[in-house]
Protein backbone atom coordinates (compact mmCIF):
# COMPACT_ATOMS: atom_id res chain seq x y z
CA UNK A 1 0.00 0.00 0.00
CA UNK A 2 1.51 3.42 -0.67
CA UNK A 3 2.31 5.88 2.08
CA UNK A 4 -0.07 8.84 1.81
CA UNK A 5 1.86 11.97 3.34
CA UNK A 6 -0.87 14.23 5.40
CA UNK A 7 0.22 17.60 4.33
CA UNK A 8 1.82 19.86 7.87
CA UNK A 9 0.56 23.75 8.13
CA UNK A 10 3.07 26.05 9.89
CA UNK A 11 1.22 28.73 11.17
CA UNK A 12 2.88 32.17 12.40
CA UNK A 13 0.90 34.56 14.88
CA UNK A 14 1.87 38.27 14.81
CA UNK A 15 3.61 37.77 17.91
CA UNK A 16 6.02 35.07 16.57
CA UNK A 17 4.43 31.84 18.42
CA UNK A 18 3.66 29.55 15.81
CA UNK A 19 1.35 26.48 15.71
CA UNK A 20 0.71 23.36 13.55
CA UNK A 21 -1.83 21.66 11.82
CA UNK A 22 -2.62 18.97 9.32
CA UNK A 23 -4.97 18.82 6.60
CA UNK A 24 -6.35 15.43 6.39
CA UNK A 25 -7.21 13.96 3.17
CA UNK A 26 -6.28 17.43 1.30
CA UNK A 27 -4.06 17.70 -1.19
CA UNK A 28 -0.64 19.61 -0.54
CA UNK A 29 -1.55 22.29 -2.78
CA UNK A 30 -4.95 23.14 -1.34
CA UNK A 31 -3.74 22.63 2.46
CA UNK A 32 -2.28 25.97 3.26
CA UNK A 33 -5.62 27.53 1.73
CA UNK A 34 -7.40 25.18 3.40
CA UNK A 35 -6.14 26.22 6.93
CA UNK A 36 -5.94 30.01 6.54
CA UNK A 37 -9.95 29.54 6.80
CA UNK A 38 -9.42 27.93 10.31
CA UNK A 39 -6.82 30.56 11.51
CA UNK A 40 -7.27 34.69 12.28
CA UNK A 41 -6.80 37.31 9.19
CA UNK A 42 -3.59 38.07 10.92
CA UNK A 43 -1.83 35.00 11.20
CA UNK A 44 0.72 33.32 8.05
CA UNK A 45 0.62 30.39 7.25
CA UNK A 46 2.91 27.86 4.74
CA UNK A 47 3.76 24.04 4.30
CA UNK A 48 5.91 23.30 6.60
CA UNK A 49 8.94 20.76 6.75
CA UNK A 50 7.81 18.95 9.80
CA UNK A 51 6.12 15.59 8.75
CA UNK A 52 4.06 13.03 10.89
CA UNK A 53 5.06 9.76 11.48
CA UNK A 54 4.31 6.76 9.19
CA UNK A 55 2.23 4.90 12.59
CA UNK A 56 0.14 8.12 12.91
CA UNK A 57 -3.88 7.53 12.50
CA UNK A 58 -5.70 10.42 13.63
CA UNK A 59 -8.73 9.42 15.59
CA UNK A 60 -12.46 10.54 14.90
CA UNK A 61 -11.37 11.93 11.73
CA UNK A 62 -12.80 12.85 8.20
CA UNK A 63 -11.71 13.59 5.24
CA UNK A 64 -10.93 16.78 4.43
CA UNK A 65 -11.11 17.77 8.38
CA UNK A 66 -7.94 20.41 9.47
CA UNK A 67 -6.18 18.82 13.02
CA UNK A 68 -4.58 21.66 15.05
CA UNK A 69 -1.29 19.40 16.82
CA UNK A 70 0.04 19.95 20.07
CA UNK A 71 3.45 20.57 20.72
CA UNK A 72 3.93 17.67 22.45
CA UNK A 73 3.43 15.38 20.17
CA UNK A 74 5.69 16.92 18.00
CA UNK A 75 8.43 17.75 20.93
CA UNK A 76 7.94 13.59 20.76
CA UNK A 77 9.09 12.99 17.63
CA UNK A 78 12.57 14.37 18.34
Amino acid sequence: MARIAIPVVEVSAPDGTKSFWAAYSIPHSQAVAAVRQKIPADHSAELSVVRLPNQWRPDDVSPGDIIQLDFDFLSSRA
